[in-house]
């Protein structure tokens, strides 16, 4: 398997432990905590399975994971490596690998490619595989997986062979082939990789999951993304420490139908619009609140940010 090429770049989690329902597995020493990032269960559903996934810390240019954000950020049509360990006594065990949207409203709607990277014309999917090609992201180092749809929802289910002498985990390599800033597609909704262990009755017995965003800037978008979870943050601080309260704010949603004349006025009015509330997003810390409506004015027109 070609993820075995990358032996040397990645340290093998020593030991296998029980990470109780919620909880984040420590490395065995801080030096650990520079080499990669180790994960317990997002979800408990079943035996004591000891399901966790690591990946490493540096990615290079390709990607970049934030500690502050839980969230991997990397370049679309670059791999992401990652290695699954779960309990050795359990067989006919199988990875689904499903890429979801993050916040609770969204939560139904599929992941799917945008038409612009969909197309025929697009040179990437003259050699992909016809099944794979709404996918946006593909496993591409098990042929055995299997790509599936149901009820528009995107999944790739692959079986988990138990791992070869002298390995502890299962290697996994990921490639994207969609960007979570394509307006016609994900549309800069927030995005996560849901993996789920299953039996061969597609009963799930243990969930995780991982933040992903694809984008053309890792860096950049990881270093945006922290500063704003840090200035989130210090706003809250900052009104708990001087006894204040959070600023006050109208929660009621108002629906505006306007004619405007002109297409650049059309643009700045839904423009000044999405400017207002992420200024009161940022002000009172309350992102969650604001970003659905901002995100529909992102569907709407394109924005510049």
């Amino acid at each position: 398997m070609n993820a075995l090429n990358t032996e040397e770049k990645y340290d093998i989690l020593p030991e296998s432990m029980y990470i109780p329902p919620g909880k984040r597995l420590k490395s065995q020493t801080e030096e650990d905590d520079d080499i990669y990032y180790s994960h317990g269960y997002a979800n408990y559903l079943g035996p004591q399975l000891n399901f966790q996934y690591t990946l490493a810390e540096n990615g290079g240019q390709d990607w970049s994971y934030s500690q502050k954000s839980k969230r991997v950020f990397l370049k679309m049509e670059k791999t992401l490596p990652l290695r699954f360990t779960w309990e050795a006594a359990a067989s006919g065990l199988f990875l689904r690998t499903k890429l979801v949207f993050v916040l609770e409203q969204y939560k139904n709607d599929p992941v799917r490619r945008c038409p612009n990277h969909i197309a025929s014309t697009n040179y990437i999917n003259q050699s992909m595989d016809p099944e794979r090609i709404k996918h946006v992201v593909h496993c591409v180092n098990h042929a055995a997986s299997i790509y599936e749809e149901q009820n528009e929802h995107l999944s790739i289910l692959t079986p988990l062979c138990t791992p070869e002498p002298g390995s502890q985990y299962f290697p996994m390599c990921f490639k994207f082939f969609c960007k979570n800033s394509c307006t016609s597609g994900m549309n800069r909704r927030d995005t996560e990789l849901e993996f789920t262990l299953e039996d061969k009755r597609n009963k799930v017995l243990a969930r995780q999951t991982l933040g992903i965003k694809i984008c053309s800037c890792p860096k950049r978008d990881k270093q945006k993304s922290e500063t704003d979870l840090e200035r989130s943050i210090s706003v809250k601080r900052e009104m708990l420490t001087s006894g204040k309260k959070l600023p006050s704010y109208d929660t009621h949603v108002y629906k505006v139908e306007l004619n405007i004349v002109g297409k650049e006025n059309y643009l700045s009015v839904y423009k000044y619009a999405y400017d207002i509330m992420a200024g009161q997003a940022a002000r009172t810390g309350q992102h969650e609140c604001f970003k659905p409506y901002m995100d529909e004015i992102s569907r709407k027109v394109p924005l510049n940010h």
